[in-house]
């Protein structure tokens, strides 16, 4: 009886399995690849477990910093005529640095929506939808006693104001020090690329003349490698498909350009300020591709002709490269916010787990820099 018993759950087991051989081979896979990062058959059966959570919020978040980076380099390329080369050089500068403040609360936001929606049996996912909105909801609704005279909140209703408040600031400020610490990316990579000024992608560049000769051949084959890596300080590109054939594939791909470029500079150098103290403009050369080496030329040639007195300015605004749709090292900013301020609590204590999380984060911080001071000051 017993034997039978066994043979009929061996039997079920097996007719189970075979009902169900492509999601069987996908948990095993699953198990083989990630055998230390906590995946069970429970987090495999069920998309509760840890490591889908943590997924989900860092896709999220990495997809909120994307698209508040593309309004905002939007918003500069149409409305406000900026790039990288706008003058003075710290406006490109404050709007990547608000930008990042901005996607980092967003991408934080997201994350508080995923977890508030996460592990909602029963409910659909409309109910579910719901849920992580009115989770943000509450994350921000102190901000709207800003506006409101003092007299006529309550106690709680200031409370709420202040949390609110700091809990932002440090969630931005954690972005902040993600986006330049951590992920080593510069502000002005947000704004649109001007082809007469320092580009979004500019990485590594190198010292040019005073008298505006072109690269050696050692600065030449310095800046082939330099392009081939990060690419394109204009564009990005990195030709990859420029030179395809075996007698085409070792020849250079990259211009060395000068920055700011030898008439701009020239310009620069007639100023009265600069003839009667003797400022002359310092140059670097950057990588930059065939194509933007091109229009670099012909929009200077075109200034050129027409008199142009501020050749400086040519280039920029809608004359710039927009790439607000490419996906940079940068964007991740988002996710890692998300994930790291954002705990595995559920709805009602969603709200107040993150903002735990974002207190927790500072303590640590803190005491980080403290350490670090007294160290320095005991050598």
């Amino acid at each position: 009886m017993t034997n039978k018993n066994n043979h009929d759950g061996e039997g079920n087991t097996s007719h189970h399995i075979q009902q169900r051989p492509i999601v069987n081979s996908i948990k095993q896979s699953l198990q083989k690849i990630f055998p230390d990062l906590g995946v069970d058959n429970k987090s495999l059966d069920h998309p509760s477990g840890k490591n889908y959570n943590i997924a989900a919020k860092f896709l999220t978040g990495t997809l909120a910093f994307y698209t508040t980076s593309f309004f905002s380099q939007l918003l500069q390329y149409k409305v406000f005529k900026m790039s990288t080369g706008t003058r003075p050089a710290v406006l490109p500068i404050m709007m990547g640095g608000a930008t990042v403040m901005v996607g980092s609360a967003v991408g934080h936001l997201s994350g508080v929506g995923v977890q508030a929606c996460w592990n909602r049996e029963g409910v659909n996912d409309v109910g579910r939808l719901r849920m992580g909105i009115e989770a943000m909801r509450k994350s921000v609704v102190g901000m709207k006693y800003i506006f409101e005279r003092e007299d006529t909140l309550t106690r709680a209703e200031k409370r709420e104001r202040r949390e609110v408040w700091f809990h932002f600031a440090g969630v931005c400020i954690l972005g902040l020090l993600t986006y330049k610490t951590i992920l080593r990316s510069h502000f002005t990579s947000l704004s649109p690329s001007s082809y007469t000024a320092r580009g979004s992608f500019a990485r590594i560049g190198i010292p040019a003349p005073s008298n505006f000769n072109y690269a050696t051949s050692s600065q030449r084959s310095q800046l082939e490698r330099i392009g081939r890596t990060w690419g394109c300080h204009t564009c990005g590109s990195r030709m990859f498909f420029s030179n395809l054939s075996k007698r085409d594939w070792n020849k250079p791909r990259f211009h060395g350009d000068h920055i700011p470029p030898v008439s701009v500079a020239k310009q620069l150098n007639e100023r009265w300020y600069r003839k009667k103290f003797g400022w002359k403009v310092s140059q670097k050369f950057y990588p930059q591709c065939r194509d933007c080496s091109n229009k670099q030329g012909g929009l200077l040639s075109k200034a050129i002709h027409a008199g142009h007195r501020n050749l400086r300015s040519v280039g920029g605004g809608e004359e710039s490269y927009f790439h607000g749709g490419r996906l940079r090292i940068g964007h991740l900013t988002g996710g890692v916010v998300a994930v790291s301020t954002v705990g595995l609590g559920t709805e009602p204590g969603v709200v107040e787990d993150s903002r735990q999380h974002v207190r927790a984060l500072w303590v640590s911080v803190v005491n980080a820099a403290k350490d670090l001071s007294d160290r320095v000051w005991s050598w």
